[in-house]
């Protein structure tokens, strides 16, 4: 499902049409006196209640939304000056670390932090060593988002008090003994990514992607890559 933001009373979608001109639309996002924030989720239901949040009173942030990370790349590159971007580690595109990268440098000098309702531990602090300014997990209170997003424009990073606690899977990933990495491998089969694309994302070869792989099965007593993901899924895993 799609974040649903507003510019002032607007509402806006990627790939839909401002009522008002590119012009108008660019003065507002150079307003000085606002803080402008790309909402990058595909979950619809909590994205409007965010987007609502932030642009009421007294705060009234400028918000635009993306619902992937082809959406997400063309809004950081349309010359919208953006503060903030808050980015789903899930939503569709989104293939591990790789993609965070190339959000942060795409969003730069703008702040990136993450949303996640599911995200282990290692994941976010990788993440935050490549530039992510934290997490913003999808349980916080709404009436503190805006704390939040006021201590990371601060200059700080923002982490939940469970950050350096248990990883945030409910399922635990580490209790069947996946790595991060073999975590992300899971992620990357389960959206169809063959061996070849899972190697390229990492930079590694076939071969070790096929040892990984060895290695995934045995520690999930998994047939084959099907079953891989489907245990994944009936133990929210991903």
């Amino acid at each position: 499902m799609k974040w649903s933001g507003s510019l002032g009373r607007f509402p806006i979608r990627s790939g839909q049409l401002d009522p008002r001109s590119d012009a108008g639309l660019a003065e507002a996002f150079d307003d000085d006196l606002q803080t402008s924030i790309l909402l990058a989720d595909d979950h619809l239901l909590l994205a409007e209640a965010v987007a609502a949040a932030l642009s009421s009173k007294p705060r009234e942030f400028r918000t635009r939304i993306s619902a992937t990370l082809d959406e997400a790349l063309a809004e950081l590159g349309a010359g919208h000056s953006f503060d903030l971007v808050l980015l789903d580690v899930k939503m569709p595109g989104m293939l591990g670390l790789k993609s965070v990268e190339r959000v942060i440098a795409a969003a730069e000098p703008a702040q990136v932090v993450l949303i996640s309702g599911q995200v282990d531990r290692a994941f976010v602090q990788s993440a935050v060593e490549k530039g992510a300014r934290g997490l913003i997990p999808k349980t916080l209170p709404l009436r503190s988002l805006a704390s939040a997003i006021d201590l990371v424009l601060s200059g700080q990073i923002f982490l939940p008090a469970t950050a350096y606690g248990e990883p945030w899977n409910s399922a635990d990933a580490s209790s069947a003994g996946l790595s991060d990495r073999e975590l992300n491998i899971v992620r990357l089969l389960a959206i169809g990514s063959t061996n070849k694309e899972i190697a390229n994302e990492f930079a590694d070869t076939e071969t070790t992607v096929k040892m990984q792989m060895r290695a995934i099965c045995r520690k999930l007593n998994a047939r084959n890559r099907a079953h891989v993901v489907l245990i994944a899924k009936e133990n929210n895993l991903i």
